[in-house]
């Protein structure tokens, strides 16, 4: 098997990955973070400091799959590409989707931290 037609096969596989995964990702995705902050918004939970780290975790999450996972879905799956219609999108889609990326982990880790600090011994 040559360099070229594994490369192709490879290429093709992303695309077909990127159009029939995708927008099953994306949807999933959309369902269960509207549901955490269907959840973690209660009147009773919003008292809890764990629990505004999950509800700022879940809006990252929702806004990290509406900006990268749709975009790269819509490029490589259906050979749609938003950043040409908007350079605002064009400049930012980068930044955004990296910035999610991160700042998602990082809500985790203050939910822990909290949760550690909490329930330590020597907090009082």
């Amino acid at each position: 098997m040559s360099t070229e037609s594994s490369t192709s096969n490879l290429q093709l596989a992303q695309v077909y990955l990127y159009r029939y995964v995708g927008p099953i990702f994306i949807i999933v995705g959309i369902v269960s973070c509207v549901l955490s902050l269907i959840v973690f918004t209660r009147k009773n939970l919003r008292k809890n400091t764990c629990s505004i780290y999950f509800i700022a975790f879940n809006g990252a999450n929702l806004l990290f799959i509406l900006v990268s996972l749709l975009s790269f879905t819509l490029e490589i799956g259906y050979n749609i590409a938003p950043a040409l219609h908007s350079l605002f999108y064009c400049r930012f889609r980068l930044y955004f989707a990296f910035f999610f990326n991160i700042l998602c982990p990082s809500y985790l880790l203050c939910a822990s931290v909290d949760r550690v600090l909490i329930t330590s011994f020597h907090a009082r």
